[in-house]
């Protein structure tokens, strides 16, 4: 029967991994074998040096494979890159990508290109990683198409100015759709306060974080202003908002107005989110990027 196998580069799993997915596909880490077979196929064919596919795909790596009656690659390729959204939502340090697929079907190979795989700290699959990927693999939600695209896209992008314009439009679509001219600012540093602080001391500091970045994303907008690295610890913490939003957002089963809706009522009564309504991820979230310590 016809193979496919997709490393997922710049992974390590920390134990054998074996999760069966949808259309026949499994997830697979720690497999000798099957890195040894892409080692021999798919290294000496990328577009990337034999260097980098060393660098990026080991045999604790996970890989996507896929034993089935009929190849149908071009089919597949949206689950595919379903997957590797999914898995960058369910990791908060790492970044993953899916850019290969090696078909085989009896003594014949093939090489896939799907896209330029993407530079980021090493993505660990552990424990509570997996446990998180499984959950959003098994939501019926959808996810908000433009903050979901605009996270997405910030993962793709070379420069660090480019990753943060992409992830305020992913946070201005996520809090302040509703935003008019000169209150903007002010409503997404009370929104996201409310959101993830729990203290009056807590929404404090993340109020000053949120007013100090969108500041520097409108040097950038309107001055071409260029920031460098002074920025790049400031987009880690951006994505880990956007990204825990997104992951609420799907995992309570809510629409955004209802949420904007919530967020203004608590600004109100000044009570916290996590207090009110105890969403799942807020634990993980904090556990994963301490926001507060790193937001002084």
């Amino acid at each position: 029967m016809p193979l496919l196998i997709a490393p997922v580069f710049n992974t390590v799993t920390v134990e054998p991994v074996r999760i069966e997915l949808d259309n026949g596909f499994q997830l697979i880490g720690g497999n000798e074998d099957i890195y040894k077979l892409c080692h021999s196929r798919l290294r000496s064919q990328m577009n990337e040096s034999k260097v980098y596919f060393d660098e990026r795909v080991k045999p604790q790596s996970l890989f996507l494979f896929a034993d089935y009656p009929t190849l149908k690659v071009k089919e597949d390729r949206q689950y595919i890159t379903e997957i590797e959204n999914r898995l960058n939502l369910a990791n908060g340090t790492g970044i993953c990508s899916i850019p290969y697929l090696l078909t085989m079907e009896k003594s014949a190979y093939g090489i896939n290109y799907l896209k330029r795989s993407l530079d980021g700290p090493v993505f660990q699959f552990d424990p509570k990683t997996e446990d998180l990927f499984k959950k959003l693999l098994q939501t019926d939600s959808a996810f908000p198409t433009v903050p979901y695209r605009r996270f997405l896209h910030s993962l793709e992008k070379n420069s660090l100015e480019d990753e943060l314009l992409d992830l305020w439009i992913a946070l201005e679509s996520l809090f302040v759709p509703d935003g008019k001219k000169g209150e903007i600012t002010y409503k997404v540093r009370m929104r996201i306060a409310y959101y993830l602080g729990e203290t009056a001391e807590e929404r404090k500091k993340i109020a000053d974080f949120i007013k100090r970045s969108y500041n520097h994303r409108s040097e950038i907008v309107h001055s071409g202003k260029t920031l460098g690295d002074a920025i790049r610890e400031e987009i880690t913490i951006l994505r880990q908002i956007a990204r825990v939003t997104l992951i609420n957002l799907v995992m309570e089963k809510i629409k955004l107005q209802q949420l904007r809706e919530r967020l203004d009522e608590l600004v109100i009564h000044g009570c916290s989110y996590q207090e009110m309504y105890k969403p799942p991820h807020f634990e993980h979230f904090k556990e994963r990027y301490p926001i507060l310590e790193k937001s002084k």
